[in-house]
Formats: C-alpha cells, structure tokens, sequence
C-alpha cells in the first residue's frame, strides 16, 4: 500500500469513544459493534465524534479497504466527519454507508456503485418455526462455498474465510453432492452480542422450494440462543426475501445504501 495509506497509521478514536457511538442505536451499528471486537480492531482506522464514526477495514478475501460510515440518513454531524476524513481516504473503497454519505465525498470521489439496503432485526424468534435444514460447512468446504458464491446470479459474494470459520454457515446439496443453497454470517461477535445473518443464495434453478427459509430457520434460531441481537441486511428491491424475512420474525429498522467510491483523478 502507499505509505500515506491511511490503513498504515494508528486510529484517531478509541475503542471506548467508537463504542460509545455504536450503543446509542445498535441496531442501526450491528456491523459496527462486531468490528470492535480484537480480531476486526486492529485491522482498521477509526474517526469519531461524540455522535459520528467513520472507519476503514480489511478483512481476509476482500481485495479492497472496506469504509464503514453507518448512521442516520442526512446526519449532519456525519456529514461533516465524511468530509473531514476524505483526503484520507484511500483512492477506492466500498460499504456500508448512511445514505448523503455520496454527498458529502462528491468533491473528492465518483460513485462508481450504489445500492440501497434495509437493515432488519430478528424481533419474533417465536416465528422460526420447524426444525429447519442445512449441513454445516466448515473451511473444508470455502473452496466449493467460494466458487458457489461467485457462479450464481445475482449473489452478492461478500466472503472471507474469517466468516466461515464462526462455524455459523449451512449448506443445502443436491444428490450430486453439489451446493445449492447456503446461508452464513458477515460476523458473529459473542463478546459483543452480535450475529449479522448473510450469504443467504439459492442456485436460480432450485429456487421456489423453501431452501432458504429452511436455511435460515434453522441458522437464525441457533444464533438466537447465543447472540442478543441478530440482525440481516436485505436489497430494498428484493421484495421477495424482506417478505421472506418478514416471516421469520425479523423487522425492518434502518435504510441505508452499500457504495463503492473512486478518487476522482
């Protein structure tokens, strides 16, 4: 990396003072809350303000730095912090953001990617009904998980080894012994008391015939009896899984937008 990189200096924030931000709306900051944890800290670079936090992450499998600006829409002291931090910034990076984070980086990057995203919160457990379904994958699996990821439609193919090695990703095959569902976690934190539910795909020839909902069924109630909060964030347009999600007893609570940001030359 160039050395004015800002992954190669020391954070500006404490953990105390980033924490103290996320636990005012956690169900707003669940990504947030599990990267304080030591094995996310001391991957990033933190900057904060008493009601504002910005940071950049890289996680294993994950060619670029991740930016992580959550928040509430509009924020004008997140504004502000964006703006602060953007010469810092390095010339790309993609994630999570609260939405006029675009905005306020404009003078310095183009939106290359945009993507508007609910964040929901597993609030009914009592509607994970049935015993589910899904064998557990473990790194022994990564390479077939990997590859399946990549090959179907439309998904979203955010994985590193650190998030199967939770232990938390299900499989579904076909008699082949080939994947043709999975559902997993971007993170599961028990220090923290937080489970962000992901990777939930169907191979587009399999669909319709309730893997997903087994899936998740059975992965949202085992997280349940361990994390105090699981959560998952759904594509606004996918109408079909916020219904499926729905279902299952998880309720929508945070609008906010995946971005990919370029340095403009």
């Amino acid at each position: 990396m160039d050395p004015g990189d800002p992954m190669m200096v020391p954070g500006r924030a404490t953990r105390a003072e980033v924490e103290a931000v996320f636990r005012s709306a956690p169900e707003v900051y669940l990504y947030g809350i599990g990267d304080l944890a030591d094995h996310f800290w001391h991957r990033a670079v933190w900057w904060a303000t008493p009601r504002a936090v910005i940071g950049l992450l890289r996680l294993d499998g994950i060619p670029e730095p991740i930016i992580y600006a959550q928040g509430f829409p509009d924020d004008p002291e997140l504004l502000a912090l964006a703006t602060s931090v953007a010469e810092q910034l390095p010339n790309a990076c993609a994630g999570q953001v609260a939405i006029g984070i675009d905005r306020a980086l404009s003078p310095w990057f183009d939106l290359v990617e945009s993507v508007p995203l609910r964040g929901m919160v597993l609030a009914r457990p009592d509607l994970l009904v049935g015993a589910g379904i899904g064998d557990r994958l473990g790194m022994d699996d990564y390479p077939q998980l990997r590859a399946f990821l990549d090959a179907t439609v439309d998904a979203e193919g955010f994985l590193g080894p650190d998030m199967v090695t939770t232990g938390h990703y299900l499989g579904s095959r076909d008699g082949s012994g080939a994947l043709v569902a999975v559902a997993g976690v971007h993170l599961a934190e028990k220090s923290h008391g937080v489970a962000v539910i992901g990777n939930v795909v169907t191979h587009p020839e399999h669909r319709g015939r309730g893997l997903a909902r087994g899936l998740v069924t059975r992965l949202a109630r085992a997280l349940h009896e361990v994390y105090p909060v699981v959560g998952l964030n759904c594509r606004a347009e996918n109408t079909v899984a916020m219904r499926l999600y729905g279902s299952l007893g998880f309720e929508e609570r945070h609008a906010f937008v995946h971005q990919r940001f370029v340095r403009r030359v």
